[in-house]
């Protein structure tokens, strides 16, 4: 039991801390696009949109990917690109 619970905790922590938690942008909110956008970008690539946020300054988009797969898209609301990988 303590070993399971050991490894559901490394597995958490490891979760917790894979998440990039850098902001995509410092652009105040007023040069933002529209929060619709983001989820219409990803509705337009033909995934289907089951949660989306705002979270560190970041659009975040998740659902079901249009081959079945989940997906997440962490957007730079300024540009609606996707945030560039963060460097290690």
């Amino acid at each position: 039991m303590r070993l399971t619970l050991s490894l559901i905790a490394l597995s958490l922590t490891g979760a917790v801390m894979a998440h990039d938690e850098t902001p995509c942008t410092e652009e105040p909110t007023s040069k933002w696009q529209p929060f619709s956008a983001a989820i219409k970008k990803a509705e337009d690539a033909g995934h289907s949109v089951k949660n989306a946020e705002v979270h560190h300054k970041c659009y975040e988009v998740r659902g079901v990917a249009k081959d079945g797969k989940r997906f997440e898209w962490i957007l730079n609301p300024i540009t609606l690109e996707p945030r560039p990988e963060a460097k290690k």
